[in-house]
């Protein structure tokens, strides 16, 4: 038997089986008894128990029966061989995994009315980088994503923004997820929370008096919740203007929660109280008036001689005075021009090198006319 040709796909199994006739069907072996494989180019040739031997060095003789398969079996591969691709450029791109400071973001504590920021920094990782920020409002049991609107701006960058939060929003939690350049995994930043303190509230009153006379006194007090002020924590305004020390009309107070007055201290009053946390707000307004009278006011009285005299005018209306005083026989002893444009302008008077006594203060206006007269002594 020669000259048989197969075409094996590769992967198959083929079975090449040798029908013998005759009066008797073989029943001899190689001598073994055993099964024979023989492998080559990736084939196996393997001969049973009633075969005496296959393969390409089979005996050449008779070895147990003539019958028995004595021949050469070779399997050859054919086809082109070794198969290889083109050759061609392959681009391997190989991104950095994002890293995150780890300090950042700091925890934030502000007023009510001021600016958080919140900022989270790549140090290292292939980007382009996106950001969304996340809060918490259960200490970090859940998270929510967070949107631009409201006190929100910068949801989506590396630094988020809350203007003015409510009080309410004490307390909540921030981080920031970050993701670089795919397959790179998206990266936590660091948890920080936002502590939110009121603004003082600040209320103040006046007694006894919000209309003075000249030689009257009065004080404005106030009341601060929730936190006290902080050191220097006090600051008077008249008018919309800081006071500071000395002012006019101001008796004592400057720098502490009650101010005391007296009748040049007219105008409106607030007070304005940074707390112990930073926080500052200001109070109510309270108006300081005259109260209006034709009468003459020297003050002190009696006086060593140098005294102050007081009379009526209405507010922002400048106008000329005239003092003329007498001596307690009439004759004229002192003539004083002044300018005044307040309620009850003082008007100084030193007659500290004139004799003891009684003596009488007439005060005119720019016609010369008498207003009014009053007494002073002298002592």
């Amino acid at each position: 038997m020669s000259g048989l040709t197969l075409q094996i796909p590769a992967g198959a199994t083929y079975g090449i089986a040798v029908d013998m006739t005759g009066a008797t069907f073989p029943a001899y072996t190689n001598g073994a008894a055993t099964t024979v494989t023989y492998s080559n180019n990736g084939c196996d040739i393997i001969t049973g128990g009633n075969v005496g031997w296959g393969g390409p060095a089979a005996p050449g003789s008779t070895v147990n029966n003539p019958r028995n398969f004595n021949g050469t079996v070779t399997f050859l591969v054919s086809g082109p061989g070794t198969c290889q691709s083109p050759a061609r450029t392959v681009i391997v791109t190989v991104n950095e995994p994002t890293v995150l400071n780890a300090n950042i973001p700091a925890n934030q504590t502000i007023c009510t009315d001021k600016v958080a920021t919140f900022t989270t920094a790549v140090t290292v990782g292939s980007g382009p980088h996106s950001y969304q920020w996340q809060v918490s409002t259960n200490n970090g049991v859940s998270w929510t994503n967070v949107a631009n609107g409201g006190v929100y701006s910068g949801a989506t960058t590396a630094t988020l923004t809350v203007t003015a939060p409510p009080v309410s929003m004490n307390g909540y939690q921030y981080r920031a997820i970050v993701t670089g350049a795919a397959p790179c995994a998206a990266q936590t930043s660091r948890v920080a929370t936002l502590t939110v303190n009121p603004l003082p509230v600040i209320v103040i009153s006046a007694a006894p008096y919000t209309s003075l006379l000249p030689g009257l006194q009065t004080t404005l007090s106030s009341t601060v919740t929730p936190n006290p002020a902080g050191a220097n924590g006090y600051s008077w305004l008249r008018n919309g203007v800081v006071l500071s020390s000395p002012a006019l009309g101001v008796v004592s107070g400057i720098g502490t929660g009650s101010l005391r007055l007296d009748v040049d201290g007219q105008g409106d009053y607030q007070l304005r109280v940074t707390d112990v946390n930073g926080c500052t707000n200001i109070s109510n307004t309270i108006t300081i008036k005259d109260s209006a009278s034709g009468k003459c006011f020297i003050y002190p009285n009696p006086t060593s001689g140098k005294f102050q005299v007081r009379y009526y005018s209405v507010a922002n209306n400048v106008l000329p005075r005239f003092l003329t005083i007498y001596d307690s026989k009439g004759d004229r002893v002192f003539v004083q021009n002044y300018t005044i444009g307040r309620p009850y302008d003082r008007m100084d008077v030193d007659m500290r090198a004139f004799g003891k006594g009684l003596y009488w203060v007439e005060i005119g206006d720019l016609n010369g006319n008498r207003l009014t007269m009053c007494r002073v002594v002298i002592q």
